[in-house]
């Protein structure tokens, strides 16, 4: 192994000289054979990136990038790009990564290949869900809008489940609800209802999880304009959680959950439909109020709560029936003794 990567890097560096001498002009050459550089430097970038020299195989492939450019070869720049992106991604350099697929997708506008564009963001995005989930999100509903705009609608809705997705796990639930009416205007328009239904039940679900139970009314009732709603078993399931969460019922609302049917949403709304609580829930049972169990002890007095016996005035006066005077004349008089 160690042999092929020195033979791999030997090769490179032999193809980066190659690319060097087709750069330069001279009296006879005026221009440079920009074609010819960034081939070179491709198949150099590859060389290095077997040899597990990434930094020389990103440099190469950004030259490369850049002699593509140069010849006006934006599609084939944009490719060089994510050469170079997956090899800082191999170097763990992941806003590095994202930040040439950026660029990259830029180039793949211009030249007219937003489709092409709308992969790589995909790609992107999953170089940095688990380091950087919002720029992630980011990426994706770029990605759904660019889809879109090229009236690819099923394209772009996929995109959406998987930044909504990841708003649910930021606990950004406000954007992660406004990704989900995205999501329902697309699927409207390619007439999916099933996965509408779906939807629904997301939406419910975190405003539930927000404790606005208006909101989530709101939602499900509205939802019954959607063909099919109405005998859909997602339209009985969120009527029950909203009953239960109006009904304070606990167990009610456990038991709900816990059907398959919530285990087929995306995993994040998975996870947040476990954790509903109906008002006053305290996780363990499901009553809607706490009872405050009384301390048996509260009343109780220590040692040292007990006043001084001196001071205690009222308690003496009961068994002796005297006054406050006659019990300060007594002390004055040494009866007390």
């Amino acid at each position: 192994m160690a042999a092929l990567q020195e033979r791999k890097l030997q090769e490179g560096q032999q193809l980066l000289k190659e690319a060097e001498k087709f750069m330069k002009t001279s009296w006879l050459k005026w221009k440079p054979d920009w074609d010819s550089a960034a081939d070179k430097f491709m198949k150099a970038g590859t060389c290095f990136k077997a040899a597990k020299c990434y930094d020389k195989a990103s440099n190469a492939f950004k030259k490369a990038a850049d002699a593509h450019y140069s010849s006006h070869a934006l599609f084939h720049a944009a490719k060089a790009l994510e050469q170079a992106a997956s090899v800082q991604k191999e170097m763990k350099n992941i806003s590095e990564a994202v930040s040439l697929v950026e660029r990259a997708v830029d180039m793949y506008r211009q030249s007219g290949s937003p489709d092409t564009g709308a992969l790589a963001l995909v790609r992107g995005a999953k170089m940095c869900d688990s380091s950087d989930p919002a720029k992630a999100a980011e990426l994706y509903i770029l990605a759904s809008e660019m889809n879109v705009a090229e009236d690819k609608i099923r394209e772009g809705i996929e995109p959406l489940s998987k930044a909504a997705n990841l708003f649910v796990k930021l606990k950004r639930f406000q954007e992660a609800l406004n990704v989900f009416k995205q999501q329902m205007k697309l699927y409207e328009q390619v007439e999916n209802f099933q996965m509408m239904y779906k939807v629904v039940l997301s939406m419910v679900v975190v405003h539930l999880h927000e404790s606005d139970y208006v909101a989530a009314d709101n939602c499900y009732k509205n939802s019954f304009e959607i063909p099919g709603f109405g005998g859909s078993d997602e339209a009985v399931a969120a009527e029950k959680i909203l009953d239960c969460f109006d009904g304070g019922d606990g167990e009610g609302m456990k038991a709900c959950t816990s059907q398959a049917l919530f285990t087929y949403l995306d995993n994040e709304i998975a996870k947040l439909s476990r954790s509903l609580r109906v008002p006053g829930d305290t996780g363990n049972k499901g009553k809607t109020e706490r009872k405050s169990t009384p301390n048996p002890n509260a009343s109780l007095k220590t040692e040292a709560q007990i006043p001084n016996p001196v001071s205690t005035t009222p308690a003496y006066q009961t068994e002796q029936g005297g006054s406050q005077e006659e019990l300060e004349d007594d002390l004055e008089e040494g009866g007390l003794c």
